[in-house]
């Protein structure tokens, strides 16, 4: 042995079980970062791939400027690709609606969300691509020819030379969709056409996009409105200055700081800990002649070589959470969820996790081994392991001898004490801050909601009778049918302010799931009292639940007192000054009479299929708007399931390494007392007594954390909930009392398990052996 230092894997090999647990919580910390950030790095990545699916891959888009600028920004060296995308134009095959689309091959293939399912890109000005549900309806194929009214009512014979792909939001418009090449466009264009014309341009990577953005405005003298963000690709890769986004960034920020911290405290718990068990080997050092600093570089050295080991096994197992989930999503449906990326490294998680496992090891090395270089000689000789003596007797008047041992023994080291606390706190904390995102998730999609329909049909020139909902429901692959009336600017008053609003009628299923849309308030009476109603909420909103309207109609005027306010509801009409009024059917008739359905939604059983859509459609006049929602509803869920997968697969990594954490704790913590245990046994403490003593330790830390944890969490809870959520939609913060009893019920029951084995084996142990161990 060349050098003292030389000790340190001699050292490993007599105390394994320490060292074991020293880089088992290592691999914890590694493990927590990794995978968070390999998860959030996956999810980032299948959600960009996801909108630039259905928005197209272009970052900026320009509106009103010439062909001179146009030819200026092709020739920028920070644009990778650029074209000019033609919307806004529509015309008709037979009574259907035809919405055409004009560009350039690279700028339908690069820029735009289309895709050329088969065939070939047109390029003459009398050829076009015909999406694939119109091709179907109208029995045509690649090679026909089809006749169109262009915009100025003149018909128009297309060939057809491809198929372009259906798009959910073609279906949901219920709509054909028409793609023409730049001068086909330009042939049929209208006045419409030049809201619709956009100079779409996509960046090279690396460039800092709200510089360009800011460069192009000054050179071509172009203001804000002439510039427009794809604010959803933009967000994804952290360059977007949306105010939403720009909230989700600071969120995003506070989350990782908190999971950096948790990784720290995790390692420095565990190496506090381990000083405090090896106090007497450190004072044997120095009675052997090591110098303060000597024994500070054994520490930090004894801590790197923990990290060698510990961190590659976290990052490993990290990836491998991260790549199961991705399976996960894969396995729910491989066509829905296409773009999540399987078995790929995340060099975000990957460094993010180095750094934890070497740098903040190196960092919380730094105060054990200032501690452990403060060990007298005197301390090796003496026999005594306490850093610090007590001034004080543990307090047994409020408890029992050994309860109040416990407790005193918990809270007699300052630091630690605070560091056990810690990481009982920053796991409830954690917890608590990842179930906010939970909540904006399920807020932000509502085509996941109960009332979604997969099917929507609106009226044209006539609304529907009542009786077409018992003609739906007896259609196979028909589960459930509802319809709404509307009446739009009906006038209201409200003490000195007057407006106007949309009435809507809800049916009992209507009502039922509006419950997962209540705000405040109540459901139940606007479903039995003809004198209560719901509005919807909106920014500015001065109306409250107890208020009583007045609404005036041409025969009288009728008040109604608001039951309940919603945070959304769908409707075919705007709505008025006051926003969105509902009550019950019998109540819309004795308002406004009974003017049949605007509306009339659709949701399939699982035999539900194309043939049961058509069947719809052939029940209704040809003026009719007949919706088909399933491709929309299919991509909102995939978008969804990859947010919730990845959100949920947080909260149980979090949840686990609570749970090894709290086990890695207490075992170290009741580890580093066995001689004194020992000494306690020796004068008479039974076995009995000794499980309380330390069960009263535990339940200290764990009640302590738990306070700590939720005088922190639930303020962290609430702001980010009224950052993210109480803003946008108007839901009032409650306390996650679910959530919050889960993970305080998993620290007590963890640590309560945590202490069982440690105590079982000092049991077994004879007085002598635990005296004499030394650590």
């Amino acid at each position: 042995m060349k050098s003292y230092l030389g000790l340190v894997p001699q050292y490993e090999k007599v105390h394994r079980k320490n060292n074991r647990i020293s880089v088992l919580c290592i691999v914890l910390s590694v493990l927590l970062v990794t995978a968070i950030f390999s998860m959030a790095d996956m999810a980032i990545r299948a959600q960009k791939n996801y909108f630039i699916k259905t928005n197209g891959e272009y970052h900026i888009s320009l509106t009103g400027i010439d062909e001179q600028t146009a030819e200026i920004m092709k020739a920028r060296v920070d644009v990778a690709v650029c074209g000019w995308t033609y919307q806004g134009c529509t015309g008709s095959i037979g009574q259907k609606t035809v919405s055409f689309v004009g560009a350039s091959e690279a700028a339908f293939t690069e820029l735009s969300e289309m895709n050329m399912q088969d065939g070939a890109y047109p390029v003459m000005p009398d050829e076009a691509l015909l999406n694939n549900d119109a091709l179907e309806q109208l029995g045509l194929s690649i090679g026909d020819t089809v006749s169109v009214v262009v915009p100025d009512g003149s018909q128009k014979q297309y060939h057809i030379t491809g198929v372009l792909e259906d798009m959910g939001s073609l279906l949901k418009a219920d709509v054909y969709g028409m793609v023409l090449s730049e001068d086909g466009f330009r042939a049929i264009a209208d006045e419409n056409a030049n809201d619709g014309t956009t100079f779409r341009v996509q960046f090279k990577s690396g460039v800092d996009i709200q510089k360009a953005i800011r460069q192009i405005k000054d050179s071509y003298g172009l203001s804000d409105d002439q510039v427009s963000e794809n604010t959803a690709l933009l967000g994804l890769m952290g360059q977007s200055e949306n105010s939403t986004m720009q909230s989700l960034y600071l969120v995003a920020a506070f989350l990782v700081l908190l999971v950096l911290i948790a990784g720290t405290v995790m390692i420095a718990a565990s190496f506090n800990t381990n000083v405090l068990e090896r106090v007497q080997f450190y004072g044997l050092l120095r009675c052997l002649g090591a110098s303060k600093k000597q024994v500070k570089h054994f520490v930090i050295l004894q801590g790197l070589r923990q990290s060698m080991k510990g961190v590659p096994i976290g990052l490993i197992t990290g990836q491998i959470i991260t790549w199961c989930a991705c399976l996960l999503l894969k396995s729910i449906s491989g066509d829905r969820f296409s773009e999540i990326p399987l078995f790929q490294f995340s060099i975000a998680g990957l460094v993010a996790g180095a750094v934890v496992g070497f740098l903040i090891v190196l960092l919380a090395s730094l105060s054990p081994a200032k501690k452990a270089a403060k060990v007298s000689p005197v301390t090796a000789i003496s026999g005594n392991t306490q850093l610090t003596q007590n001034k004080k007797a543990a307090n047994t008047k409020l408890f029992r001898v050994e309860t109040s041992m416990g407790i005193f023994h918990a809270l007699s080291g300052k630091k630690n004490v605070f560091l056990m606390t810690c990481s009982f706190a920053i796991s409830i904390m954690m917890f608590l801050s990842f179930q906010v995102m939970v909540v904006f998730l399920d807020q932000g999609m509502p085509a996941l909601a109960s009332s979604a329909a997969d099917v929507s049909v609106t009226m044209g020139n006539a609304p529907f009778t009542r009786t077409v909902i018992e003609e739906i429901g007896r259609i196979d692959g028909v589960d459930k049918v509802f319809g709404r009336m509307e009446q739009t600017d009906l006038s209201v008053s409200f003490g000195s302010e007057d407006g106007s609003i949309t009435l809507i009628s809800y049916d009992d299923n209507q009502f039922k799931w509006a419950k997962d849309e209540l705000n405040e308030g109540k459901i139940a009476p606007v479903q039995d009292n003809t004198d209560n109603v719901l509005v919807v909420y909106r920014d500015g909103m001065t109306w409250a639940v107890g208020d009583t309207i007045t609404i005036h109609t041409s025969a009288d005027d009728k008040q109604v007192t608001i039951a309940g306010i919603l945070a959304t509801t769908n409707a075919k009409n705007g709505a008025g000054s006051n926003g969105y009024m509902i009550c019950s059917e019998q109540t819309f008739i004795d308002i406004a009479g009974d003017l049949g359905y605007t509306t009339v939604d659709v949701q399939l059983s699982k035999t539900g299929d194309d043939d049961t859509v058509s069947a719809i459609r052939n029940l209704f006049p040809a003026d009719s708007s007949v919706s088909d929602k399933r491709l929309s509803n299919s991509e909102a869920q995939s978008s969804y399931y990859t947010g919730a997968i990845f959100i949920y697969g947080f909260l149980i990594i979090i949840a686990l390494i609570t749970v090894f954490n709290i086990f890695n704790s207490m075992n170290a913590s009741v580890a580093s007392r066995t001689k004194q245990y020992g000494i306690m046994r020796s004068i008479g403490m039974g076995a009995n007594q000794l499980y309380k003593m330390i069960a009263a330790e535990s339940l200290t830390y764990a009640m302590l954390g738990c306070v700590v944890g939720c005088i922190l969490g639930l303020p962290l809870n609430k702001m980010m909930f009224q950052f993210l959520i109480a803003e946008k939609w108007g839901t009032g913060w409650q306390v996650p009392v679910t959530s919050l009893l889960l993970i305080v019920l998993l620290c007590f029951a963890s640590a309560a398990i945590a202490i069982r084995r440690p105590i079982k084996q000092i049991g077994k142990m004879a007085i002598v052996d635990t005296i004499k161990l030394q650590q």
